[in-house]
């Protein structure tokens, strides 16, 4: 998986300004993000509204379609495996079609969504912590096993659990994104998920209409099972890897000792962090100036001119540390495309999260939504850069991908099953049967055949040797 080790002097002010972003805006409610006219006060004598900010990120050449960026393509390949995306693509990522940065495209966490929705997914928003079992569910039930077997398990693995529409309690009080940031940093990674297919499944949603009888919810459940675990060992051998690239906090001091050092920083990274903070100042100083006042106004009286620190955050949430999310956006990732390829997510199929009144809602919208939820909840507590939540997701679509296959091939039988990547691209996996073992897959883009993601053979060997 090519995850980013090193960004661009351009790229790293972008994901840096993005951030910083967020930490200004995470007392604002998710639907406010993408008010024009509403205001952000950070002390008594400084505001500024959402257009304000966004103009600041504007003036970044990342965001200037008209500024070209050395090494980067001006389109996508058409041979681009899904989840290989390079650097143009991830800046064409936070752009809208015109190639403008807009309040929508910056708050939708590095996937491709249908315009006119909401922040907050439904499945977001209505995630709920089940008790626990009286008993242990015991080990992990198998892909014939009972969707009562698989309901215990999820209670006791990640306190998912169908819950009864009158028993839903909504706050008196619309929770701040800092507020769903935090409350992401006490969520198991895969719980908004199994809730997401527990509703799908007990609201009547069918298997994806191109599958066999053999795809069932316990086949989904047992899936999502592995994928979480792949995802898991693969975050975590990220994450102790020697050549990551620093947390944002750090490159944030490393930035704010340059600025205030005549003499700069002698590291051998340090002619990025120059480049980086040096447009910062120059091409966004409204939003540095606002940032240093944050930090003021959040840490008390600093001794540098420009104090870019990250979190910007009170004490009350100094404590959450950026390795509490070290698998959610990958095993995100798995998740949401196990659902949306198992599910029949055509445009006939709608659901309604709660009782018989709620909204009707498209279930692969929504799970897109709940995937980009988490990679933006990442960001708010500055803990990720933009750039590895759009590498992780796509590592975690690889994953599912490769588990699809699997199990299609072992089946040896003729299935279909299709659903929308997070790049907005339609995917389509086609399996034929043979005379003798294991059936032949494929995977097509609009129609036509592609290689698989990874170009691994078999996804278990390779996933190993990765990891």
């Amino acid at each position: 998986m090519p995850v980013p080790h090193d960004l661009s002097a351009p790229e790293l002010a972008a994901d840096m300004a993005e951030l910083f972003a967020l930490g200004l805006v995470q007392d604002l409610r998710a639907e406010a993000l993408l008010d024009p006219h509403c205001a952000v006060r950070i002390d008594g004598a400084t505001r500024f509204t959402m257009h304000e900010l966004l103009c600041e990120l504007r003036n970044l050449s990342w965001f200037d379609a008209r500024v070209p960026i050395a090494g980067t393509v001006p389109d996508r390949s058409p041979d681009a495996q899904p989840g290989q995306m390079n650097a143009d693509q991830r800046r064409a990522l936070r752009c809208n079609g015109d190639f403008q940065l807009t309040l929508e495209t910056l708050f939708r966490g590095g996937v491709v969504l249908r315009g006119g929705g909401p922040v907050l997914s439904a499945f977001w928003d209505s995630d709920h912590m089940a008790p626990r079992p009286k008993r242990e569910a015991g080990g992990q039930p198998s892909e014939q096993a009972a969707m009562s077997d698989w309901i215990g398990w999820c209670a006791e693995h990640s306190q998912a659990g169908l819950r009864l529409p009158w028993a839903v309690v909504r706050p008196q009080q619309d929770p701040s994104l800092g507020d769903r940031a935090e409350t992401l940093h006490r969520t198991p990674p895969a719980r908004p998920f199994h809730n997401a297919a527990l509703v799908a499944l007990a609201r009547g949603t069918e298997m994806a209409p191109g599958l066999p009888g053999t795809w069932t919810g316990s086949r989904l459940f047992a899936l999502m099972a592995e994928g979480e675990a792949l995802a898991s060992r693969f975050a975590h051998a990220q994450a102790s890897e020697k050549g990551r690239m620093r947390r944002p906090a750090v490159t944030a001091a490393r930035m704010t000792v340059w600025l205030g050092s005549e003499e700069g920083a002698s590291a051998s990274d340090s002619d990025t962090h120059r480049a980086a903070a040096e447009e910062l100042v120059s091409a966004a100083p409204n939003l540095v100036h606002w940032v240093s006042r944050a930090n003021r106004a959040r840490r008390g009286p600093q001794r540098f001119e420009a104090p870019l620190f990250l979190p910007l955050a009170g004490p009350e949430r100094q404590h959450l540390t950026p390795s509490d999310l070290s698998t959610h956006a990958v095993v995100a990732g798995v998740l949401a495309t196990l659902v949306k390829a198992v599910f029949d997510t055509s445009r006939r199929t709608q659901l309604q999260t709660v009782g018989q009144g709620g909204p009707v809602l498209a279930l692969e919208d929504q799970t897109d939504r709940l995937a980009a939820n988490i990679g933006l909840m990442r960001c708010v507590t500055g803990g990720y850069f933009p750039a590895e939540n759009i590498q992780d997701l796509r590592f975690g679509q690889a994953v599912a991908l490769h588990l699809l296959r699997d199990r299609l091939e072992l089946d040896n039988r003729s299935a279909q099953m299709s659903l929308r990547d997070f790049d907005g691209q339609s995917l389509q996996l086609v399996s034929h049967p043979r005379r003798f073992g294991r059936g032949h897959a494929e995977l097509r883009r609009d129609g036509e055949p592609i290689a698989w993601p990874q170009e691994a053979g078999h996804p278990a060997a390779h996933l190993t040797a990765v990891i």
